[in-house]
């Protein structure tokens, strides 16, 4: 891409950035983006910077472009000027009692001084310090006022450097990367529990969000962070606002403004609904909602305080000090609103927290002490006198009693079923019986007590994780981004926990914290390390701690941790024992794994923070975690919307892992769902693949003590944090080496601005050290030369950024006060002359306009509603007939449609009827209107048609038996091997030739070419069945080309006197017994047709007129008997057997619609008459039909003799 620079007005060649680039490298916004705001924004700073002049010489004198525009050019090394008198503004100069802000710049890197310059800032109430380009922040415990709109402003497009450490300026640096790299960012927040993660994570959105207000997409985006912490965070012990979940945000940004995110979850600590320890609190919700809601919904949903349920008042205390439940609960309904979150599914939500509830409640109506899981459960009998209490969940059941566990509740059973929406009775066997489904039949095994007790803790972790993963899904589809855009990403997941009881969940979340340490060290020390070899630096390796074994031991393939207890889960007699002495095996020997001295169920890990024993209680269940089929039947078949959506979802899901497993495997074998560990080690390898693809800032998060308490630092607790974390060798590694590598071409063309020079400079080592050391003062400690790049400082480049910034800050003020200067000159002189001329035109022009309009408007008003209502009619009109010739046309293909039994499209056709089929179709139809229907005329001829007195005599079937080769009888749809009835040799020859010409059979080794002329009368000709099936199932014959297609199979019967029973044979073999009332009404046609040409034999007429008279199709009865009996007159009179012609277009349209015909005969005399005819009438027949409805038996018609007889 080339740009016309604005100094020197020399073609550049401005290049991307290219990925060699790493995440130190800081480039400002471009000041177009934000030249619209620099006038009122920063009008100050550029006050203040040209205020700090030097008196020496003038303005012209020490701007650095000034040169540019006078005088010749010189080589560029004598041009080229210092830009020191642009100085790094800062928002205020650090004081040496507040430490330093950047710890590269320590003097001495021990821990000693590390720790003593956090400590001075933490006192100073200075929160935040830079190493290089990693953020570390200490957490508080208290808000400072340090986040407004004034420090939004202070930050925003301002390079790392110019103002005190802050999160504002990480943010701000993502942000102007995204806009000038075009690349996607990630910041990545890490800590221990209760370091301010989550807290840093929403400042950061809260900036975003400020700096693109004009898009309705980001209140949403802030709001939907409170929904999620109500529903996701908890208190622990070492936290009040403990994220319980994994969040990994995705801001998405078009053209500088926020477009829309995405919000991914990871690992919902689950076991928190049923279970949490001394002085901890399950998930805000709970407490906010029973806070909050009103007393007539609190009815509705039969509830009660917090401290009555056991869910909820197992930590001993249900309030956290500082926090109002009810009025956050009262934030959360508006933060609904703004999500669009309808009232039906706020109450479904309601509800379904509601029913996690009532099964652990233990009101003063229930007979069971406060603290007992036995508000709905107890056994059968009496176990030792205390056995209506189960144990709690992560307790050692104190006896082995295994009493049936029935409800004692109906009453909870019954709420519980009411607020879901689903069968009492479906809820309680969900509860009490297990089920296992056999080949036919369903058996339902009674549970004892303990297991009753899991089965409805696993409902309700169920409920609530599906129910948060629908909230994730609800926010992502609300606000996802429209289209593919760059993106900053927000990571806030849990951080490294050591608790006095840790579970599975502990052991997922340290081992996502070991994965992020191992992505940082892999960022920070190794892969810079290898870039220093690269380029040929002298440089002497930094050791760093290597965190790999610790992951290996935890996931590696096949005797991981993680992995053995995968396979365990798979095993139905595992248990928590089996999985701990495995693990003992496989793991004794490994230093970072350690067996319990005494036989406990618990094993101890060193992770990079230190050692952590995990009890294994209940590893092999969480682990396991998936919804029986009955229980998810249950819920499908719930009346409410929201809560069926979420188990059909999940059965989705289920369903298509199914799918996946089967598809993927060569051979069968039983399906087995994916455990929580395998989900989660994929979830965890995805996030990293994700933040791979980005350019990582890291943000460092610290804790100051362990008991909450503002303004207390604790030396220990934070030298622990630092070693572990690795600061002090990323503090080592950014003081001594070179944080920042720019290729040398880039560097070139990204600071031209700042000095007069040509721009084909040879982009190369030497030119750049010119160049920099002519920019600012520097020494050789500073920068080095590599193979292809030039390594900087990180305060070196900060220096020069600053620089480029207010260099670039200038010149768009320059422009814009000339541009603005240009414009209002130009406004003001074209206003001036339109002033002046509308003021000499204005008045006679107003009174003459105005009586024009007056006079026009009521004409014009008038004109246009009557080309509306016009028009409108018209549109209506044309509509109507459009819509009415489509419908006709939709009949009729439905029409040809239905027609058809069998698929006869693939049937061959003889060529001379393809053409002739052909040219139908295109020709006009010419003779259409010569055809009409009119009223039955006057001259009504005697009929003495009757059938025979032995008709019943001669059945269709005795004919079948007595002439057909085989004595079957119906419609077919397959291929004929022989005739239907007995034909010459030579017939049969004949009639199969054109068969197997078509079907191609076997029996036709050679076929011949399908062409064939039209058979004339008298001569041989040949008939396939095919033919007969095609007329009539062909969807696509009608009109003209069925005619044509009817007279070419009558043809054939009219010159074959042979095949003419076998054709009428055919004909009512395809209609006997026909399922599709289209397909038989168009064989009776055919039938009708082959009636009207041509007789059947003596042997045939009578069984022929017997199936008629018997089986016609309603309407052709009458038709198809006159027809049979007007051919047998003709042949008992001795007359032609047949005609000499097809049925005409007359015939044709009288058979369709079942109706007679009718001749117009017009005589010598004027006199016009209109003569009923038939299909065997002849002209003698008709001339005396005539005659004696003109002159009665009584009357003589006047006879004229003349040269050819009597007239």
């Amino acid at each position: 891409m080339y740009k016309q620079h604005w100094s020197t007005q020399h073609v550049v060649r401005v290049r991307e950035m290219p990925d060699a680039w790493t995440a130190e490298q800081v480039p400002p916004r471009q000041p177009t983006q934000r030249g619209r705001r620099w006038a009122s924004q920063r009008g100050a700073d550029i006050a203040r910077y040209l205020s700090q002049r030097s008196p020496a010489g003038g303005w012209r004198d020490r701007h650095p472009w000034a040169d540019g525009y006078l005088g010749t050019k010189q080589p560029w090394r004598s041009k080229m000027q210092s830009l020191c008198s642009l100085p790094i503004v800062r928002y205020q100069e650090p004081q040496e009692e507040d430490g330093l802000e950047d710890m590269t710049q320590l003097e001495d890197l021990q821990e000693a001084a590390v720790l003593s310059n956090i400590r001075t800032r933490f006192e100073r109430q200075l929160i935040y310090t830079y190493i290089g380009s990693i953020l570390v922040s200490v957490n508080p415990y208290r808000l400072y006022n340090i986040y407004g709109t004034e420090q939004v402003l202070q930050y925003e497009g301002r390079a790392l450097g110019e103002n005190p450490p802050h999160l504002f300026a990480i943010a701000n640096v993502a942000y102007s990367k995204v806009m000038d790299a075009k690349h996607n960012q990630c910041i990545i927040i890490s800590g221990e529990s209760g370091s301010g993660k989550t807290e840093a994570t929403k400042l950061i959105l809260r900036y975003l969000a400020a700096v693109s207000q004009k898009r309705s997409t980001a209140p949403q985006i802030l709001e939907a962070t409170p929904l999620l912490e109500s529903f996701g965070n908890a208190k622990t012990v070492r936290n009040d606002n403990s994220s319980r979940f994994g969040k990994f945000v995705e801001i998405f940004l078009e053209d500088g403004l926020i477009c829309g995110a995405i919000t991914s979850q990871y690992l919902l600590e689950k076991s928190r609904v049923v279970f949490q320890a001394k002085s901890e609190r399950n998930y805000h919700i709970f407490y906010e909602m029973l806070a909050g809601l009103p007393t007539q919904q609190r009815q509705r949903y039969c509830l009660q305080g917090a401290e009555t349920y056991y869910y909820l008042n197992q930590g001993g205390n249900c309030e956290i000090p500082g926090k109002d439940d009810a009025e956050d609960f009262r934030r959360l309904l508006n933060t609904m609103e703004v999500l669009s979150f309808s009232v039906e599914e706020q109450n479904s939500i309601f509800r379904i927290l509601s029913s996690v509830l009532h099964p652990t409640s233990t009101s003063k109506n229930t007979r069971y002490p406060k603290g007992s899981q036995a508000a709905l459960l107890g056994p059968d009998s009496g176990c030792g006198g205390g056995g209506h209490c189960i144990p709690l969940p992560h307790r050692v059941p104190q006896t082995d009693c295994q009493e049936v566990a029935t409800v004692v509740s109906a009453t909870e059973i019954r709420t519980v079923a009411e607020l879901l929406q689903v069968s009492p009775e479906g809820l309680q066997k969900a509860i009490t019986f297990k089920v296992t489904e056999t080949l036919r039949e369903k058996i339902f095994t009674p549970l004892t007590v303990e297991s009753a007790v899991d089965a409805r803790d696993a409902i309700a972790k169920t409920l609530y994780s599906l129910l948060f993963g629908w909230l994730t899904d609800r926010i992502n589809k609300l606000v996802y981004p429209r289209q593919e855009a760059l993106s900053i990403a927000i990571l806030d997941i849990y951080g490294f926990e050591d608790l006095n009881f840790n579970s599975f969940e502990q052991l997922c979340i340290n081992y996502a914290n070991e994965y992020l340490q191992f992505f940082f060290n892999k960022i920070v020390f190794q892969e810079e390390q290898e870039e220093y070899l690269r380029e040929q630096i002298e440089w002497k390796e930094i050791p760093f701690s290597d965190n790999q074994p610790c992951i290996d031991l935890i996931s590696q393939k096949p005797y991981g941790i993680l992995r053995i207890l995968d396979d365990q889960s798979c095993f139905p007699q595992a248990t928590d024992h089996t999985f701990l002495q495995k693990c003992h095996y496989h793991h004794g020997m490994n230093p970072l794994y350690t067996k319990p001295k005494m036989p406990l169920p618990e094993f101890t890990i060193k992770h990079y923070a230190g050692k952590v024993t995990y009890q294994v209680h209940k590893f092999l269940d969480k682990n396991y975690d998936q919804v029986r089929q009955d229980v998810l039947d249950l819920f499908i078949s719930s009346r409410t919307k929201v809560v069926a959506n979420l188990f059909f979802g999940h059965a989705q899901v289920m369903a298509r892992q199914r799918s996946l497993v089967r598809r993927s495997s060569t051979r069968t074998r039983r399906y087995k769902a994916p455990t929580v560990a395998a989900r989660f080690q994929q979830s965890l390898l995805d996030l990293v693949e994700k933040m791979e693809r980005c350019n990582p800032f890291f943000v460092r998060c610290l804790k100051p003590n362990n008991k909450k308490e503002p303004g207390l630092f604790e030396a220990d607790v934070v030298s622990s944090q630092l070693r572990y974390s690795g600061i002090l060798e990323t503090i080592r590694i950014r003081k001594e080496g070179f944080p920042i590598r720019i290729p040398f071409l880039v560097f070139i063309d990204r600071y031209r601005c700042l000095v007069d020079m040509w721009s084909n400079v040879i982009p190369n080592g030497a030119n750049c050290v010119e160049m920099l050391r002519n920019l600012c003062p520097v020494s050789p400690s500073m920068y080095y030369v590599g193979v292809s790049k030039l390594f900087l400082k990180e305060q070196l480049y900060q220096a020069l950024e600053s620089k480029r910034a207010r260099a670039h800050h200038l010149a768009a003020l320059t422009l814009q006060r000339y541009a603005r200067t240009f414009f209002i000159k130009r406004r003001f002189r074209s206003l001036r002359r339109k002033i002046v001329l509308l003021q000499s035109r204005a008045r006679g022009y107003l009174a003459r306009q105005r009586y024009r309009r007056m006079r026009h408007t009521l004409i014009k008003f008038r004109s246009l509603v009557h080309i509306y209502v016009n028009r409108r009619r018209y549109l209506k009109r044309k509509e109507d007939a459009r819509r009415r010739a489509d419908e006709e046309k939709e009949r009729m293909k439905q029409e040809l449609t239905r027609r058809e039994v069998v698929d006869v499209t693939h049937l061959e056709i003889p060529a001379e009827l393809m053409g002739l089929l052909e040219a139908a179709a295109a020709a006009r139809e010419v003779n259409a209107g010569c055809v009409v229907l009119v009223p039955p005329p006057a001259l009504q001829p005697d009929s003495q048609l009757t059938l025979p007195l032995d008709i019943n005599n001669y059945p269709m079937a005795k004919y079948v038996r007595g002439h057909f080769q085989e004595p079957a009888f119906g419609m077919l749809t397959a291929p004929l091997a022989a005739p239907l009835t007995r034909l010459d040799e030579e017939l049969c020859h004949e009639a199969l030739g054109l068969f197997q010409l078509v079907g191609g059979t076997a029996q036709d080794p050679a076929p011949r070419s399908p062409a064939r002329s039209l058979p004339r009368a008298g001569g041989r000709t040949s008939l396939s069945p095919w033919q007969i099936l095609r007329f009539m199932g062909d969807p696509g014959l009608g009109g003209p080309q069925e005619t044509l297609f009817g007279n070419y199979i009558v043809q054939k019967g009219l010159s074959a006197p042979g095949l003419r029973d076998e054709l009428l044979a055919q004909a009512a073999n395809q209609v006997w017994r026909n399922t599709n009332v289209n397909n038989e009404e168009r064989g009776w046609l055919l039938l009708a047709a082959c009636l009207s040409a041509f007789p059947p034999s003596a042997a045939f007429d009578k069984y022929l007129l017997k199936f008629v008279s018997d089986y016609a199709f309603a309407g052709y009865k009458p038709v198809c008997q006159r027809k049979l009996m007007h051919a047998m007159a003709r042949s008992q009179l001795g007359a032609a057997a047949a005609r000499a012609y097809p049925p005409s277009l007359l015939e044709w349209t009288a058979n369709r619609k079942q109706a007679s015909m009718a001749l117009d005969l017009h005589c010598f005399n004027g006199d016009q008459f209109s003569c009923p005819v038939h299909s065997w009438s002849t002209g003698e027949d008709l001339a005396g039909d005539v005659l004696k409805y003109r002159y009665p038996p009584d009357q003589h018609p006047p006879t004229q003799q003349g040269e050819h007889g009597a007239v």
